[in-house]
């Protein structure tokens, strides 16, 4: 084994859809494997809890919504002093805020939306003689915001290998439940051993070890001259460094953004590869300013570097 071995978890708890749809909150606990290369199981129920505010996201069904396309070309249309990042920035931030407080007033909520056109069916269907006229729109409406509440699902779910089509969103929809379950993070260990479940304590955990991990003391030493010193042959031409090396064109920029997954998760900002196609034609300058500014100075607003820290299980 050694110091550098890597263990496999072999038990695992199995469960449909329907458990998890019943008992939302339950978790695996795995006991000591003393005596035995197996460990004990426990299924116990414990509360999920979020503190902290939710966060946003570009939903996929705004991009079609006329009211989202006079918030971007309003937010478009306000001059903001600064560098061509900054002011990139500044838009998306004020746009983010605009969107957040609008999508709470639930104009977007497509299951809210089916519930009542289901209802308003229903009501017309009771009274002879029946409008089929106002039944055929309300039907159509409602085929609509079956689509929208599918596509929701489907974004959620990150599920990329699947057509949306009859009966997806329940699997969208158990896969995104699932996925949440699966990333949560219960408890994180101390260098001591020490197990942290509070969010503030597993925040700091989590800082304390990468902070340890980028510092000098985790580096490898000398790791220049080893890397300097390996007999790897130069298969970069004089004119593939100036290609490299050259200005970047608005067309690059735009290539590589329509490259982009429209439904990949989004970064901190909250806007998917989505939000950048829809409205290219309001946002696109100003992409293409801020990334060319970025090649010809090589100066990123810090705004734009933040992440996600991801744990990945081995």
């Amino acid at each position: 084994m050694g110091p550098a071995c890597i263990r496999e978890r072999l038990d695992r708890a199995l469960c449909s859809p329907g458990w998890v749809e019943r008992f939302p909150e339950t978790i695996v606990k795995h006991f000591t494997d003393q005596g035995s290369d197996h460990r004990a199981l426990l299924l116990a129920d414990k509360p999920y809890t979020r503190n902290n505010r939710p966060l946003f996201r570009f939903d996929a069904r705004w991009a079609d919504n006329p009211e989202v396309k006079a918030m971007v070309t309003y937010v478009w249309s306000e001059n903001v002093p600064g560098t061509p990042m900054y002011q990139l920035w500044e838009r998306l931030k004020k746009l983010r805020h605009l969107l957040y407080d609008w999508s709470r007033a639930g104009t977007t909520n497509s299951l809210r939306n089916i519930r009542t056109l289901q209802a308003e069916i229903e009501r017309i269907k009771a009274v002879c003689p029946i409008n089929w006229e106002e039944v055929g729109t309300l039907e159509t409406e409602l085929s609509r915001q079956w689509e929208a509440e599918e596509l929701y699902w489907q974004q959620k779910s990150r599920v990329r290998w699947l057509k949306r089509g009859d009966k997806n969103s329940s699997y969208f929809h158990t896969v995104t439940r699932t996925r949440r379950k699966k990333n949560f993070v219960h408890g994180l260990k101390t260098e001591t051993g020490e197990l942290v479940t509070e969010e503030a304590g597993k925040a700091e955990v989590a800082c304390n070890f990468y902070q340890h991990l980028f510092t000098s003391e985790s580096q490898v030493p000398n790791m220049a001259d080893r890397v300097e010193a390996l007999p790897i042959p130069r298969v970069v031409t004089p004119e593939m460094n100036a290609s490299l090396t050259g200005p970047v064109s608005p067309e690059e920029v735009r290539r590589t953004v329509f490259a982009m997954g429209s439904k990949q998760a989004p970064g901190s900002d909250g806007f998917t590869g989505k939000f950048f196609k829809a409205f290219w034609i309001i946002v696109g300058d100003s992409v293409i300013d801020a990334v060319v500014s970025f090649f010809a100075t090589s100066k990123m607003l810090r705004s734009f570097n933040h992440t996600w820290l991801t744990l990945i299980l081995k």
